[in-house]
């Protein structure tokens, strides 16, 4: 490595460099520092009696005083975060009860498109960022657009490697049962050349969901581009191409919807008449929106291990903390909607080692593409997800669960790396904002959430943890009447902090049973409505009293899901980019169809 990319290095890698940064202060405040036996008598390690008084002259080093400061500021977001968890789940819950009172929303937009279309677009690329794609269906690959301002296609891209058929097929299927889907879906099944049998399997869901839908096919991202490893983020840059390449028209990119969901993600009919109707709602923020709906693990969260099943409700969360009415930084987990135009200006997805969270990356590329200026919507009807599921039963199983969900928990923390490119866009923003037409100028008050948010997710887990240990060994190892006072006190309040951290996220455990059982509901009553829930019979998960001892289990399973991959990922990442990318199994519940 040349010095000249020891910079671009360092900076890509700032979650790790700042990780090693904590452990050598830790080691310098904790033990370098700590007062030693020899200054003060071998009695001074013995703890004081009732009437000794505590030695005034222990000296407070520069490396304890940023140990006190940063512990403090540590523990004071680590306090503020769950009340914010609690008033975004208690304020998503009333709007979410509040809607299922109201009848579904309908609009013009659903209107039977006429038969003959006034306009033809070819394959071909608005963005020079983009370059050639081609779809296995090439010949299929044209799209009938027509002269209606009033209608909004979607096209949902279901990017995905090595999933299971039945997983695709289910998510199809409830997609299928919405009543715009014949006249607005355009699917595009993201796979990649490198999956054996991927193709054939595209080519069957084809066949068998063709009359369903607008439109449906599939593209295969080919496996030996240089930097571009086998995954979804790439198969969904790859599928991205083909589909920007279908409109050159700028006003039809801007009611082109591009959904990005996984494979196993359930989302209502509701789901996309709410962005139609926010789209025409907000027209002067249409072309710079990004919609996100809240997730929910209501499919066989009744069937998995505890841990796993906690582990997945704080992941919901953590989405859910930003969708409250004054929140302005909302980043997406697994489902979410923009704009083509959106996406062109932003230059598509990337497909890079350091772009395996392919959501929140685009979220931050999208920011960043507009100054800052991006406008995020909540779309009050959740994402429905299943928790990762070997299927194996028994003592093993738990333990295989386990070991699958840690896996996933790896691959989520993989995405550390997207603190680094928010530090390398920050200084761009400032030295180069982007000066174009229609771009604001840069709105550096969003800025400044976003980089709280990724402290959030990226630093404060792990930091919270060794804080913690540190703070415990030096305790140990130290008597009360060696400690300076002030650090003393240190330990003491953030002790009290953390108490009201836990009693923080119980609340949100008991706010979210209200949650949960509203969005199944919800759900379910939906599957009835289409005639899918007597063969979706058990995929609709509510929590039962026994559920409450949950909360017992957060500390544990936030170390063993997050602190620990964090770790791992933050340490390998000193030397590799790459993870090998490994699929989760999530389970299906409609009979199987036709095989392959």
């Amino acid at each position: 490595m040349s010095y000249s990319k020891i910079p671009a290095w360092c900076v890509q890698r700032v979650t790790s460099l700042v990780f090693i940064s904590l452990i050598i202060l830790l080691y310098v405040a904790i033990w370098h520092d700590r007062p030693q036996a020899r200054h003060h008598g071998k009695a001074s390690l013995k703890l004081p009696t009732a009437g000794e008084k505590v030695d005034d002259n222990i000296p407070l080093t520069n490396a304890q005083l940023l140990f006190i400061c940063y512990t403090l500021v540590a523990h004071f977001l680590g306090l503020t975060f769950p009340m914010r968890l609690v008033f975004a789940t208690r304020s998503i819950t009333k709007k979410l009860k509040n809607e299922l009172r109201q009848l579904p929303i309908t609009s013009n937009v659903f209107s039977n498109l006429p038969e003959t279309p006034s306009k033809l677009l070819e394959s071909g690329y608005g963005h020079e960022g983009y370059e050639s794609s081609s779809s296995s269906y090439t010949d299929e690959s044209r799209t009938q657009v027509d002269d209606n301002d009033n209608l909004i296609l979607h096209t949902i891209i279901i990017p995905n490697y090595k999933e299971d058929i039945e997983t695709l097929r289910e998510t199809l299927e409830v997609l299928a049962c919405h009543p715009q889907a014949s006249s607005t879906y355009e699917i595009v099944l993201a796979m990649e050349m490198g999956e054996a049998g991927a193709k054939v399997k595209a080519g069957a869901l084809i066949k068998e969901f063709s009359d369903q839908f607008r439109d449906i096919e599939y593209t295969l991202h080919p496996n030996d581009i240089p930097g571009e490893a086998q995954g979804k983020s790439s198969n969904l840059c790859w599928a991205s191409k083909h589909v920007n390449g279908k409109y050159l028209d700028g006003h039809m990119k801007r009611n082109v919807i591009v959904t990005v969901m996984d494979s196993d993600s359930h989302l209502a009919a509701k789901y996309f008449s709410l962005i139609n109707g926010m789209h025409f709602r907000y027209p002067q923020t249409a072309e710079t929106t990004m919609y996100v709906p809240p997730i929910i693990f209501d499919r066989n969260a009744h069937l998995v291990p505890t841990p796993v099943r906690v582990a997945d409700l704080m992941w919901a969360g953590a989405g859910l903390s930003g969708h409250y009415d004054t929140s302005s930084i909302c980043p997406p987990t697994s489902v979410y909607s923009l704009p083509l135009c959106l996406v062109d200006h932003a230059g598509g997805w990337d497909a890079g080692d350091d772009s395996i969270g392919e959501d929140l990356h685009m979220y931050i590329k999208c920011f960043f593409s507009l100054n800052g200026n991006l406008t995020t919507r909540t779309i009050l009807s959740p994402a429905s997800c299943s928790n990762v599921s070997t299927g194996a039963k028994g003592i093993r199983g738990f333990f295989k669960d386990i070991k699958a969900r840690y896996r996933q928990a790896l691959r989520h923390m993989w995405g550390s790396l997207d603190s680094g490119y928010v530090a390398r866009l920050v200084p761009q923003m400032w030295w180069h904002p982007r000066e174009e037409q229609g771009v604001e100028r840069p709105n550096w008050g969003k800025t400044l959430i976003l980089l709280h948010r990724m402290y959030e997710a990226h630093f404060l887990p792990v930091h919270i943890t060794l804080l913690i240990i540190g703070g415990a060994l030096y305790t140990l190892l130290t008597p009360p009447h060696l400690t300076h006072p002030l650090l003393l006190q240190t330990l003491n309040l953030t002790a009290y902090m953390r108490i009201g951290s836990f009693l923080g996220f119980a609340t949100f455990f008991y706010l979210y049973e209200a949650y949960h059982h509203a969005c199944v509901s919800a759900r379910e009553g939906e599957m009835i409505k289409v005639g899918l829930a007597g063969r979706m019979e058990g995929a609709f998960s509510y929590r039962t009293r026994r559920n409450a001892a949950d909360i017992c289990l957060f500390p544990v399973v936030g170390i063993l899901f997050g602190s620990l991959p964090t770790t791992v990922a933050l340490v390998c990442h000193l030397w590799t980019l790459k993870l090998v990318y490994k699929v989760s199994k999530k389970p299906s519940w409609l009979p199987a169809g036709s095989p392959l």
